[in-house]
């Protein structure tokens, strides 16, 4: 069994995962958004927030931890599995028995049996962790696209049928349940690592230095995705709550074809600058305009064009999520400064500061929406949006200690590519304020994303030749080819 997929580079290969995997999603949403409604989907994310840790958090964490090991043997990898996979039994067991009292701080009843049957997600995602380290410590990103690939194109097949077929929420349910279940087996069946249990205190011992920070860092980061969440279902509502998904699933979206798949990368590749601070400058500057070059345009034109994206893919129950998915496209700006200068320091093998980052993150994205989810959808957006400009700060003081390299470093290499991007923003927003009322929806949504492409790269090539090139390059290459 095996998807044969070309020869590309580890960037390119975490970009056609994420692609897929974010391209496909977003077109089963197309079809079931108009079918289920904000409700439903609010549901599954509020189920998510308690059974996702072991995705978003203990996954990470020991996949770090492993990757950080300078020799990693099998009994690593078998003591990491067993740990992980017990965890996640405890936690999948604890919310199982809390079901019904989680059901009733958010009235909804529907919630409990969701929430009984998603209990098996922790257990299903644990035990992935040492064959998706392994692969990630050769720089083999193939199997992880393999796997990813086809796990969610069967699933998303099923749960789209299911939900053609009428089972509403369940059909999230399971699509989600199955998605595990294949990417499980494919991992194991796709990476060359035997699955072995066992556990060793002297080699769980030997990792608990690299868990540890990173365990708090991905603890961080997951309540500063959770907690608004949480709090907007205490305070608004499950439906409110399902537009807000949607305006973090568009973010998402951007953020894992942008920029996750750089950072993937740049955070293994960094550490070959431990020693050497020039070097490590250069690289930087890199990173942040590979990051840069196409998050900063697709967050800034998606801003602009979200209101008519939305007139021409979603009815009317969704319509409360416009600006609140333009504040959350325009968050993702900073995180291009976050996830670069995190890179940097986990090259240099600093992941206390990056802990420390995450947890003033995190507490700030909790008070910050403690304060303004009673207000509603939109102020709870706009302070998310906020959030990341304020804490900023952290990552570049925490390199500027580490190794030197300072502020100027980082914005020069994002000022042009901004600059263009806002450029572009000016030209898309007149278009649609020329069209729209004069020409369908669906047309002015063409026209304007044809001019926003047309526009920033013009100005790319004008204010920043040197990230243009790259672009111009593989042109240049495909065409002789031909």
């Amino acid at each position: 069994m095996a998807l044969r997929l070309p020869d590309l580079s580890p960037t390119a290969w975490n970009t056609l995962r994420n692609l897929f995997a974010q391209g496909f999603g977003l077109l089963l949403f197309a079809v079931q958004a108009p079918l289920l409604g904000p409700h439903a989907f609010g549901l599954i994310t509020l189920v998510m927030i308690f059974v996702g840790f072991c995705e978003h958090v203990m996954e990470i964490a020991t996949t770090e931890a492993l990757l950080a090991l300078r020799e990693p043997d099998r009994q690593h990898y078998a003591t990491m599995t067993t740990a992980g996979g017990a965890f996640a039994i405890v936690l999948g067991v604890t919310v199982a028995l809390c079901a019904e009292p989680i059901a009733m701080l958010f009235k909804e009843p529907e919630l409990a049996p969701v929430l009984r049957w998603m209990a098996l997600l922790p257990v299903l995602t644990a035990i992935t962790t040492a064959p998706n380290a392994a692969a990630r410590r050769e720089m083999n990103f193939k199997p992880l696209a393999q796997r990813t690939i086809l796990s969610i194109g069967i699933s998303g097949i099923v749960g789209l049928t299911l939900t053609v077929l009428g089972y509403g929420v369940w059909a999230l349910v399971w699509q989600a349940m199955l998605q595990r279940a294949i990417n499980l087996i494919l991992i194991w069946y796709f990476v060359p690592l035997p699955f072995e249990l066992g556990y060793s205190r002297r080699h769980m011992a030997e990792m608990m230095p690299f868990t540890g920070p990173m365990l708090i860092t991905q603890t961080m980061s997951w309540g500063a995705g959770q907690a608004p969440r949480f709090i907007l279902g205490l305070y608004v509502g499950t439906t409110e709550v399902g537009l807000f998904s949607l305006a973090s699933r568009l973010n998402e979206i951007l953020l894992q074809l942008t920029i996750s798949p750089r950072f993937q990368v740049a955070r293994i590749e960094m550490r070959r600058y431990t020693d050497d601070q020039t070097g490590l400058a250069d690289a930087l500057a890199r990173v942040l305009r590979d990051m840069a070059v196409l998050s900063f345009p697709m967050a800034i034109g998606a801003a602009a064009v979200m209101p008519v994206l939305f007139a021409v893919w979603l009815d009317a129950r969704w319509a409360g999520g416009v600006v609140a998915a333009q504040l959350l496209m325009l968050m993702c700006l900073p995180y291009v400064t976050h996830y670069a200068l995190s890179s940097a320091l986990l090259g240099l093998h600093q992941q206390k500061p990056v802990a420390k980052t995450s947890t003033v993150q995190t507490a700030s994205t909790v008070l910050t929406m403690a304060v303004a989810a009673p207000f509603g959808l939109i102020p709870a957006a706009a302070a998310l949006a906020i959030q990341p400009v304020l804490t900023a700060v952290l990552p570049v003081h925490y390199l500027r200690r580490a190794s030197g390299i300072g502020l100027a470093t980082v914005l020069r290499a994002q000022a042009p590519l901004l600059a263009a991007a806002i450029g572009m923003g000016v030209v898309v927003s007149g278009i649609i304020l020329l069209l729209r009322g004069h020409a369908h929806d669906a047309v002015v949504l063409a026209v304007a994303t044809l001019s926003g492409v047309l526009s920033y790269a013009g100005l790319l090539q004008r204010l920043a030749p040197d990230a243009a090139r790259p672009f111009l390059d593989k042109i240049l290459r495909r065409l002789k080819r031909r």
